[in-house]
């Protein structure tokens, strides 16, 4: 019994000096003081994002509760891609581990990636509003979207092909003859807004050892803006050979945007 006396005071001396319960529980609004370690990810795995955010008491107990929060997403390019009222319960609160803040106890707000408009800017800013009727109001609140956010694709059009071209040398007499067949392309907007571009085609004339098969182009936007121009180097190409060629990279592509590449 002297025993059981011993532990039980032990226990309580250690619950007094902590201060506060080491163990998250349901609460009402009334009980909430802080919003606390609020941020935004994207999870690959299942398609979708995540607001996280964190409620505490007076004593800083971490707690759940029924919430209403308004959350809104602006791209860096000001056009706003999300704006929904979301009703989160006790259930929706557990340990979470975020890119941001890593495991703690938080509310895990999901936003499927179809919910949220395709923009011109892979970067943001999230804003959340969280609030309980009259009981409850935080000031908004905002966290970066870096890197995560859907853009819109972009489209290269490359008219006249099949298209020959006549490639002369230095005394202006036609050298070979490059009959450009096909462009394809891929837009890679994960990190960085680029555009890849592979020409295909075939020497219709000539002969290997010419030095001469140079291919121009440019390319240019919807304005009809040049945003980009180089050359191609096909080198000991016979007649009747193919080729494959995937040098041209244009950098800083504006998602949403229609580009045209031309020959010469």
């Amino acid at each position: 019994m002297k025993k059981f006396l011993t532990v039980f005071l032990m226990l309580i001396l250690i619950f007094q000096l902590c201060g506060c319960s080491l163990l998250p529980f349901g609460s009402t609004t009334a009980d909430i003081e802080t919003l606390k370690s609020w941020s935004f990810q994207y999870n690959e795995g299942t398609n979708d994002y995540s607001v996280f955010f964190a409620l505490l008491t007076e004593s800083d107990q971490y707690v759940s509760a029924d919430v209403d929060v308004d959350i809104r997403i602006v791209n860096d390019n000001n056009e706003e891609v999300y704006s929904r009222t979301h009703s989160v319960a006790k259930n929706d609160f557990g340990y979470y581990s975020s890119q941001a803040m890593g495991e703690q106890f938080l509310a895990n707000l999901r936003i499927p990636a179809e919910d949220i408009s395709l923009g011109t800017s892979a970067n943001g800013k999230v804003y959340l509003t969280v609030y309980k009727g009259d009981s409850l109001r935080f000031d908004e609140v905002n966290c970066e979207a870096l890197y995560c956010l859907q853009v819109k694709d972009v489209q290269l059009i490359a008219d006249g092909l099949p298209q020959e071209i006549n490639v002369k040398g230095y005394n202006g007499k036609v050298e070979s003859k490059i009959k450009i067949e096909e462009v394809q392309y891929t837009y890679d907007k994960a990190f960085t807004s680029q555009l890849n571009i592979t020409v295909l085609g075939i020497k219709t004339y000539g002969n290997a050892n010419s030095t001469y098969d140079m291919i121009s182009y440019k390319i240019y936007d919807s304005k009809n803006f040049m945003v980009d121009s180089g050359n191609l180097y096909l080198s000991s190409l016979a007649t009747n050979d193919k080729f494959k060629d995937n040098s041209i990279v244009v950098y800083d592509v504006v998602p949403g945007e229609n580009y045209t590449i031309k020959f010469s």
